[in-house]
């Protein structure tokens, strides 16, 4: 649920390019990769169509998030400069430097941290679903991870 709500905001402008990876990915992978855009973007946008909550599980939901906004605002402030960091890193040393290998080694754990959380706010979450919903919430995961593993496919 949080994973699907996180991206909303950004995805639908990454959806409308239809210039995505323009000569760096063959085609058939930019079309999976359109594909997963729209996919996720469309399950963002409709998800409290596709998975309504009651008032209570919105409640309960909205506390949830409100109880980890501190932690997300942190990795939030950690990855602006990480990213910062490491791009820093290749202009000034180059692609093959000890100080861009610590910056992308720095990026990994930001990942690890990032996922971690993810879970942590499902775990707290998934618990206020009803069985109806969290189904509908996995078909949904599985279907953008079943076009990951096409996209993948399709670029190899």
């Amino acid at each position: 649920m949080v994973a699907l709500a996180i991206p909303a905001t950004a995805l639908p402008k990454l959806g409308a390019m239809r210039d995505i990876g323009e000569g760096i990915l063959p085609e058939a992978a930019r079309g999976s990769v359109r594909e997963i855009i729209k996919t996720v973007t469309r399950h963002a946008l409709n998800f409290r169509k596709e998975v309504p909550l009651t008032d209570e599980q919105r409640q309960k939901v909205a506390a949830v998030l409100e109880s980890h906004r501190g932690e997300v605002r942190v990795l939030v402030e950690r990855g602006r400069s990480i990213r910062e960091a490491y791009a820093e890193a290749v202009k000034t040393h180059g692609p093959d430097s000890k100080q861009t290998l610590e910056a992308a080694e720095q990026i990994g754990s930001l990942a690890r941290d990032r996922a971690l959380l993810f879970a942590k706010i499902s775990g707290e979450t998934r618990p206020l679903l009803t069985a109806e919903q969290q189904n509908r919430l996995e078909a949904a995961r599985q279907e953008i991870g079943n076009l990951v593993d096409a996209a993948i496919a399709a670029a190899k």
